[in-house]
């Protein structure tokens, strides 16, 4: 394996990872900036393409553990000139910027599990929460409407743990989204506090695509005229409303409930 060195801060290289910190960065080069060896296995076994790996002293050895990349340059960097490439305070001494792959723009589905669609989600530890949960229960789309948060944002990367790597994620006009969603047969299913039926109390459809609004506003009215089904999830206790990422589990694992106990609709 051939190790190229690079010892300045301003080597083109270094500013082109630099920018990769921000969205702006990620969308000029179609690419991110991934930390540590296990979400670089993970992102080699799902087919990523690696465009190059970093690593400081201490990440070296690493380089024996991972998949082979054939044709994948390896720079090694001074570990000071790592630390300010990474975004954990520890870093485990390699990282890879890996190409982004083209987001499919069409609204055809393969129909496997629900679809999220979510509408202004803008913490990125709770995107990439929803994009572990969604995985865990075989729910693969994921539509991602205006002023939600970078899912390419490092902190979305890290708390998905791998999950953003298996999902299939469009971005756009949810307006535009669900209509087109209800013509391929999609039961469209949101949450209100008052709502008159408890997210239990309804069979979901094979086709479910659940809705899931901003964490402060929830869910834009121009966007609730658009949906099927309002429902509620009980609070009996002093509590207004669930975090997006607890609700949106909540969703899911009814409907996985629902599904493998063989509740018939």
């Amino acid at each position: 394996m051939n190790i190229l060195q690079i010892t300045s801060t301003r080597n083109e290289k270094m500013k082109r990872w630099r920018k990769l910190s921000t969205r702006k960065g990620r969308e000029e080069y179609g690419s991110l900036l991934i930390e540590g060896e296990k979400l670089l296995i993970e992102a080699i076994k799902a087919g990523w393409q690696v465009r190059s790996v970093l690593v400081s002293e201490r990440g070296i050895g690493i380089l024996d553990r991972l998949p082979r990349l054939e044709g994948v340059p390896v720079y090694s960097l001074y570990s000071s000139n790592f630390s300010q490439l990474v975004d954990t305070q520890s870093p485990q001494g390699i990282a890879a910027e890996v190409v982004v792959p083209d987001e499919q723009r069409a609204y055809q589905l393969k129909g496997e599990g629900p679809v999220l669609l979510l509408d202004a989600v803008q913490d990125p530890g709770n995107l990439g929460t929803i994009l572990r949960t969604a995985e865990a229960v075989g729910a693969r789309d994921l539509w991602l409407g205006s002023g939600t948060v970078d899912p390419y944002n490092p902190k979305v990367v890290r708390s998905a743990m791998g999950s953003l790597f298996r999902s299939r994620i469009r971005r756009g006009d949810l307006s535009e989204a669900i209509p087109e969603l209800k013509k391929q047969g999609y039961f469209v299913v949101g949450t209100s506090p008052h709502a008159e039926q408890a997210h239990y109390d309804k069979v979901y459809p094979e086709k479910v695509a659940f809705l899931l609004g901003n964490e402060g506003q929830g869910i834009s009215s121009r966007l609730k005229a658009l949906m099927d089904l309002h429902v509620r999830l009980p609070m009996p206790g002093q509590v207004e409303s669930l975090n997006v990422s607890v609700t949106t589990g909540i969703l899911l694992y009814e409907w996985v409930r629902q599904k493998y106990q063989g509740i018939d609709g």
